[in-house]
């Protein structure tokens, strides 16, 4: 993604497009070289893919389905969008399944940069599909030299919270143990299980889930504003701060 940045600024692109050695995943770069973030590309995803549904879709018709380390800004574009957000486990493999559950959902996605687009498609992750939907979406509009919006200006519509970025903690004991203290610490807040435990505050979110393939706990936090965010992470500190060093959680 470096060398493509790169690239891109190099040849006054409007974008750029990268994908996986294995082709199920694509990364995007704006016209700056700056990388966007796979939910923040969901977004666009899931706004023209519900702007086809039908005025009386079902709520499975428009569910959406995304996982737990997703930004709260790609649930309430879902939500703006008519759709009905759905947190689910990390994991291409999980997202394969809800989508088998309920086939008649029009897509999934997750921060890996794995999208399942179920509208038009069978629903499995194809870098080179994936691409060709979003160079559609670009390409209904007229491009920057003609008045058009820029890549970047595309998401616009898309707040840009403040958040840790993904830290990934050392397990202080085994995992079983650690969860079940986690989730105690925070017993008394409004939280999501379906992968670890994700804490909702009323101005952002705090996630501790352990690894699928390594001794370690993941963990990332957001806010709507700085300051929020770091009186999220204080008492986040003041709950678990006993069990391990959370000073990569920054």
């Amino acid at each position: 993604m470096v060398d493509l940045a790169a690239a891109v600024v190099d040849n006054g692109c409007e974008f750029g497009i990268g994908m996986d050695g294995d082709g199920d995943r694509i990364g995007v770069v704006d016209e700056a070289g700056r990388f966007i973030h796979p939910d923040r590309l969901m977004a666009i995803f899931a706004r023209d893919v519900l702007s086809n549904l039908p005025g009386d879709a079902t709520e499975d018709e428009r569910a959406v389905y995304f996982d737990v380390k997703c930004s709260m800004a790609l649930e309430e574009a879902i939500a703006d969008s008519g759709g009905v957000p759905r947190m689910v486990r990390t994991g291409h493999s999980f997202m394969k399944r809800e989508l088998q559950d309920n086939p008649q959902a029009p897509m999934a996605g997750e921060m890996s940069g794995h999208f399942f687009l179920h509208d038009r498609w069978p629903g499995f992750d194809d870098s080179l599909y994936n691409s060709a939907r979003l160079l559609e979406i670009i390409g209904r509009d007229p491009s920057p030299n003609e008045g058009g919006p820029t890549f970047s200006e595309r998401f616009s519509f898309l707040p840009d919270y403040p958040s840790t970025g993904e830290a990934k903690i050392p397990l202080p004991a085994e995992r079983e143990e650690v969860m079940a203290t986690v989730q105690e610490a925070f017993s008394d807040m409004e939280c999501s299980t379906v992968d670890g435990i994700r804490v909702r505050y009323d101005d952002g979110w705090y996630l501790c889930r352990p690894s699928n393939t390594e001794a370690i706990l993941v963990m990332r936090a957001e806010g709507r504003t700085e300051a929020a965010l770091e009186s999220i992470l204080a008492d986040v500190n003041a709950r678990i701060g006993h069990m391990t060093d959370l000073s990569a959680l920054r």
